[in-house]
This record gives C-alpha cells, structure tokens and sequence, in this order.
C-alpha cells in the first residue's frame, strides 16, 4: 500500500511539473500587440506600422474581428530574449493570416533576423521551408485567411508545418535552421536582407506561441473550434484590479471584485497554461468564493468580465 500512495504522489507531481512547464502566449491584435495573458512581451513592429481595422474572417462563419494589416515587408517582431527564451527547440508557432499576394516566396516565419534565406514561406499557394522542402497542393488562396501551424520536437529534430490541421510538410531541423539564433528574435511576414520582395501586404487575426509542441489531435480539435481561438479572448474597455486569495489555493479561493460594480456579476474564465479553457462561473460581491478543488496542481490564468470592466490574475492551485 505505501508503494502505491508514493507512485500516486509521484505521479501527481509529475504532472503537476508538466503543466507548470507548458505555456501559452497569445496576441489577437483586438486593437494592440500586447500579450493577452500578461505573461509576454508585447510583440513590436517590423518596417511601417500596420493599422487595426475590422476584417470579415471567411473560416469563421464570415464574422468580423479587428485584425492587424500590415504592408509589403512589414509585419512584427517576437523578443524571444525578452520572453526568457520561451522559444526554445521544443515549441508550435499557431498562426490565423492572410497574404494579398502569393506569387513566388512570401516569408511566413524568420529565426535568423533577416541575415539568411532560409525559413518559412508561402510559395505560389504551396508552403515551402527553404532550401529544404515544397509542400504539394495546400489551401492557401490570396485574400483569405490560412490557419497555419508549425511544430518543433526537440527528441526528434522533426518540424511539421499544417494548414488547416493537415501536415504538408515534414523534415528533420539537422541543422537547427527553426531554431532562434543569437539576436533571440522571431520575425513575421518581413523579408530577409539576401533576396528582395520576399513579401506580401497581409493581415494576421491570431498568433499563440507554446513552449511545447501540439499533438496532431490538439491542432485538430484547435481547427475544428477556430472561432473559439479567434474569439476567446475580447477587447474590452476598461482593465481594473482584481486579485486572488489565498495563492497557492487548493480547494477554495477568493476573487476580490471590489473594483467591479457591486450589484452585478462577473463573469470568471478559468484558462489552463496551453491557453484551454478549463471552467466558466458567475461571481458577485457577496459571493466570491471559486470552487479550485477539481483542478489539478498548476498555473492558471483567470480572466474576469462584467459588461465593460476586465482584468486578468494568475492563481497556483497547490
């Protein structure tokens, strides 16, 4: 019996090292370039700055959302020395964007800043990993936004690259060509220095960036429910205080809502690290208590809403 309750704690913490691990960032250009979460930098401009406009997304039942257009060999820049080398050779970069033009290479996704050819393109409507692999025919048209994800594993070395929840292409990284270098920065949609009009005027509704790399069955069930990864988290008016106690909690923890109004309720999300949505419930002055008991020992994020008022907290559950 006391080898069986040590295998259980054992594997409870295992667990619980797992989820602390696994991270998620998320920037859905609702109006900024900040990080959703509050967890990573704000990603920067690359060339001139793109503006914020409301887009008709065709995957997603023709709704609108504010996205980020961006101009020829422009687009936006993730610090990855800044994030604390999130993106290390373990990780999936999940995109939602569009391309205005696809004839020849139009750069997706830069690891060296600029300084090499090699990458990430859209070529012609194919998707291509130069000088490595062509993709065959792939859904990618000008104008319509493409749900793209690639996929690093660093036991194997095997980068995968999807659109639309299907693999189109598949090589060993040997040479560590998806891998940042030195100026720890990850570039989107803007050409490198060796070879000119590599690019394409654009619009990106959706990056999430993860410390791990997404099974098949995970980008699978993230495409079959894209609107929920478009539309998960909204821009909203005014960001107030709000905390959380006691933290760690276990069974039981209390929201402080004291900066929402009084006599309605807030709405409480409760989102694991890979950015999933674990629980929804009402809270209210009088009745903050959150019921923690079923979560499993981690981080998580909580996201509180109440008409135009919203705020984010972290809460460990021990």
């Amino acid at each position: 019996m006391k080898k069986l309750y040590a295998l259980f704690i054992f594997c409870l913490f295992s667990v619980a090292a797992v989820m602390a691990q696994q991270q998620t960032f998320y920037y859905n250009f609702e109006g900024n370039l900040q990080e959703q979460y509050g967890l990573g930098p704000n990603l920067t401009v690359l060339g001139e700055a793109g503006t914020f406009e409301n887009d008709v997304l065709n995957e997603v039942n023709g709704n609108t959302k504010m996205v980020y257009f961006f101009t020829k060999n422009s687009g936006v820049q993730f610090d990855n020395k800044a994030a604390g080398n999130f993106i290390g050779d373990n990780y999936s970069i999940e995109i939602y964007f569009k391309f205005d033009q696809l004839q020849s290479w139009k750069r997706v996704i830069d690891w060296k800043n600029r300084k090499t050819d090699w990458g990430a393109y859209i070529y012609s409507g194919q998707l291509n990993f130069y000088n490595i692999l062509y993709s065959g025919e792939a859904p990618v048209v000008a104008g319509e936004y493409t749900y793209y994800v690639l996929t690093r594993t660093a036991s194997s070395g095997v980068v995968l690259i999807y659109t639309d929840a299907e693999v189109k292409i598949d090589f060993n990284d040997k040479n560590g060509d998806a891998l940042v270098d030195d100026d720890g920065v990850i570039n989107f949609f803007h050409d490198d220095l060796i070879v000119q009009n590599e690019a394409s005027p654009g619009a990106v509704a959706m990056i999430k960036l993860y410390n791990y790399p997404l099974t098949q069955q995970q980008i699978t069930d993230k495409w079959e429910n894209i609107g929920g990864q478009i539309y998960g988290i909204q821009q909203l008016k005014k960001q107030v205080y709000a905390n959380v106690y006691p933290n760690p909690a276990s069974n039981v923890a209390r929201v402080d809502l004291s900066h929402f109004e009084a006599d309605k309720p807030v709405m409480v999300k409760v989102f694991n690290m890979e950015g999933r949505l674990i629980t929804t419930r009402q809270l209210q002055n009088g009745n903050d208590q959150l019921g923690t008991g079923f979560l499993i020992p981690g981080l998580y994020v909580l996201h509180l809403q109440q008409e135009n008022l919203y705020s984010s907290v972290r809460l460990l559950i021990n």
